[in-house]
C-alpha cells in the first residue's frame, strides 16, 4: 500500500510540474506585453504612458527574465503562496476560493441530475435490450455528439429566455438561474451515462446469480437496483467521476456564456487579461483536482472490489 501511494504521488507531482511549466512558458511566449495589457485594463488607453507601463512591470516583476520569473513562482508555490492577481490585486487563492462554490454547486447539481436520470434509464434500457427505450437512448447519444455544448446553450437561451421569457439567461440569484446551465450539462452528458449504465448492466444481468435471484422470486426492482446495480457500479462510478471532471473543465465555456461567477469565468477573464499569475494558479488547481479525483476513485475501487490487486497483491 505504501509503495503504491508513493508511486502515485511521484507521478502526480511530475505531471503537475509538466503542466504548469508548459502553461507558464506558453503564456509568456504569446503576442503582447503583459504590463501594457494590465495598464490598459486598469487605466484605459488615454491614461497610460511608458512610465506607467514600466512601473507596473517592475511592481509585478515582469521586467525580470522569463526563467527568473518561473523559478520565483515555483519557489512561492512550494511555500504555499500562489501570488497576487495582476488584474485585481487580490491574492490568487482568495479569488479562487471566492469563485469556487459557484462552479462546484453547478457541477454537483449537473452530475446529480445526470445520475438521477441516466442510471434508471440505463438500467431499464439494458433490461429491454434492443427495445424502444434502448433505441431512443442510442439516438440521444448521437444527438449529443452532433450538437456542441455552446450551441445548445445558445439555443436554450434563445428559446427560454429571449422568446418565452421564462428563465434568466445569465448570473446567479436563485434556483431558476441553475436551470439552463444545468440543462446544457445534462443534455451533453446524460446520453453517454445511459449507455455506460446499459453496457455495465447487460453483463451483470446475464450472470448466474441474477438468474438465481429470479428463480427465488425476488422482485424485479430489487434484482435490478440492489443486486445487479451493485455489481455494475464500478464502471458507472468511474464514468460519473470523469463526468464531474468534464463538467468542471467545461465550466470555462458554460460560465462564460451564462455569465456564471465561477472559476471557469475567472479562467476566461485571466486568459484575455494576460493575468499570468491567475492562469498558472488555475492550471495548478485543475491539475490537482483531476489527480485527486482519479486517486480517490482508485482507492474507492479497492474498497468496492476486493479482487483488485497491484502487482499481484492487495494494496
Amino acid at each position: 500500500m505504501t509503495g503504491y501511494l508513493l508511486r502515485r504521488l511521484f507521478s502526480t507531482l511530475f505531471v503537475l510540474l509538466g503542466v504548469v511549466t508548459l502553461t507558464f512558458f506558453l503564456m509568456h511566449f504569446t503576442d503582447g506585453d503583459p504590463a501594457t495589457i494590465i495598464a490598459l485594463d486598469k487605466f484605459g488607453a488615454q491614461l497610460i504612458s511608458p512610465g506607467v507601463i514600466r512601473e507596473l512591470a517592475k511592481d509585478h516583476c515582469l521586467d525580470l527574465p522569463v526563467h527568473v520569473q518561473f523559478f520565483n513562482w515555483i519557489r512561492l508555490v512550494l511555500q504555499g503562496d500562489l501570488g497576487v492577481s495582476l488584474r485585481s490585486g487580490m491574492p490568487v487563492v482568495e479569488e479562487i476560493l471566492l469563485r469556487l462554490p459557484a462552479t462546484f454547486s453547478l457541477a454537483a447539481w449537473s452530475i446529480a441530475v445526470c445520475a438521477l436520470v441516466g442510471i434508471p434509464v440505463g438500467i431499464h434500457a439494458a433490461q429491454g435490450k434492443d427495445g424502444l427505450l434502448d433505441r431512443a437512448t442510442r439516438m440521444l447519444a448521437a444527438v449529443k455528439v452532433s450538437i456542441p455544448g455552446f450551441y445548445m446553450a445558445m439555443l436554450l437561451i434563445f428559446l427560454f429566455s429571449v422568446k418565452l421569457g421564462w428563465l434568466p439567461s445569465y448570473g446567479t440569484g436563485g434556483a431558476r438561474h441553475y436551470i439552463l446551465p444545468v440543462a446544457v450539462n445534462v443534455i451533453g452528458q446524460v446520453g453517454f451515462t445511459v449507455r455506460v449504465v446499459r453496457s455495465a448492466m447487460l453483463g451483470v444481468l446475464e450472470t448466474d446469480y441474477i438468474q438465481y435471484a429470479r428463480v427465488r422470486g425476488l422482485s424485479r426492482l430489487r434484482i435490478l437496483y440492489v443486486h445487479a446495480l451493485k455489481n455494475a457500479s464500478i464502471p458507472v462510478f468511474t464514468y460519473l467521476s470523469l463526468q464531474f471532471l468534464m463538467v468542471m473543465e467545461g465550466s470555462v465555456i458554460i460560465e462564460t456564456i451564462f455569465a456564471w461567477p465561477g472559476v471557469g469565468k475567472l479562467f476566461q477573464e485571466a486568459i484575455f487579461g494576460r493575468d499570468f499569475t491567475m492562469v498558472q494558479a488555475l492550471v495548478l488547481f485543475f491539475g490537482i483536482m483531476i489527480t485527486l479525483v482519479n486517486f480517490a476513485m482508485d482507492l474507492f475501487y479497492f474498497l468496492l472490489n476486493q479482487k483488485i490487486t497491484v502487482n499481484g497483491e492487495r494494496p
